[in-house]
């Protein structure tokens, strides 16, 4: 336990850390002011809007249609949820946008990630325990909090942006532009790897539909996040999901027998886990905290172990039906290049 401890610390990104924290230090402030769960669950929102400034190169200009987006996306997943075909359909469509994206450079698969994987868990989170006939109402109450939690996000990237430009460039000029950058266009292959995650998820969410499956989301997205373009990356992050929740679900169970079981613990807890996405390296690493931190909420507020140890089951076999799909794909596409080329030569 003591090396893994050390080897967590040594691996966290100080400067991430400090921007991260400051991007969540409000709604930190809200929730303890208002008392309202609702501003640390929209985190993840802010934390997602923080991570596409950071590697897809969002402008300010790019913040608000991700905002929008998010929002818009999180009102019709809630509406969908009252129809399980009508939600396979939806997540289906969604993760092909978030792949879609990558079309226009592979730095926006970053985007295309931190937009479809608020939208599918907000959303899973928000439906728990509502009617079907108020899951759009209770949408569109949450959404209010979704747009705030951009705010910080979108402060910091004027402020970053600002300062950034060029004297021969006007303010008009400069803030119009959806992207810092304008050399982002370094297109990659994309429509094998849409239809694998189309594939992919849509297994996924009707699996978790027809068996009625407790979080279901962390099944959902582990089969859109292996498949990663290529085969070998595929294998790759297949591993390393694997390898986190088998490690870091157990000491997380562990660890939360530890830790004083109340609301404050495990808001820290939350706020831990959201910090893993942006502040610790590598991937296997910052997941398997990440897998530890979801089980120490679930044990801190007093549930039993058997449901941590849900979010192993969960990301096994989402993680399995999305490295089957990306193997298949790939296949499938390998064999119809091979008599293109044949024919050609």
């Amino acid at each position: 336990m003591v090396v893994a401890v050390s080897r967590i610390v040594a691996a966290i990104d100080g400067k991430a850390l400090v921007r991260a924290l400051t991007a969540l230090f409000p709604l930190s402030v809200l929730a303890l002011v208002s008392g309202k769960t609702e501003w640390l669950m929209v985190s993840l929102v802010t934390m997602s809007a923080s991570i596409a400034v950071d590697r897809s190169d969002l402008a300010p200009l790019g913040v608000v249609a991700q905002g929008i987006a998010i929002g818009a996306g999180f009102v019709v997943l809630m509406a969908s949820l009252a129809y399980p075909p009508l939600f396979v359909g939806v997540t289906t469509l969604l993760a092909m946008g978030s792949m879609l994206v990558t079309a226009r450079g592979s730095a926006l698969r970053w985007l295309g990630s931190f937009t479809f994987i608020p939208v599918l868990y907000l959303a899973c989170e928000s439906a728990e325990g509502v009617r079907r006939s108020a899951l759009i109402h209770q949408g569109f109450e949450t959404l209010p909090f979704i747009w705030t939690a951009f705010l910080p996000v979108l402060l910091i990237s004027s402020i970053d942006h600002y300062r950034e430009r060029r004297p021969e460039v006007s303010h008009l000029t400069h803030f119009a532009k959806w992207f810092k950058r304008s050399d982002i266009a370094d297109r990659v292959p994309y429509i094998e790897p849409m239809i694998a995650v189309a594939l992919a998820v849509g297994v996924a969410a009707a699996f978790v539909e027809w068996r009625h499956i407790e979080h279901g989301q962390w099944m959902i997205w582990s089969a859109a996040s292996v498949v990663t373009g290529s085969a070998a990356s595929a294998r790759l992050k297949f591993r390393d999901r694997i390898a986190g929740t088998i490690v870091g679900v157990p000491a997380g169970i562990f660890a939360g027998l530890l830790v004083p079981h109340d609301a404050f613990s495990r808001d820290l807890i939350v706020l831990a886990a959201l910090l893993t996405l942006v502040c610790i390296r590598p991937y296997v690493v910052a997941f398997g905290t990440r897998c530890g931190c979801a089980a120490m909420a679930f044990v801190v507020a007093g549930q039993s172990w058997t449901f941590a140890s849900e979010r192993l089951i969960n990301v096994a076999v989402g993680s399995t039906i999305g490295l089957l799909f990306a193997l298949a794909v790939h296949g499938v596409a390998r064999r119809v290049k091979c008599p293109q080329r044949k024919h050609t030569g």
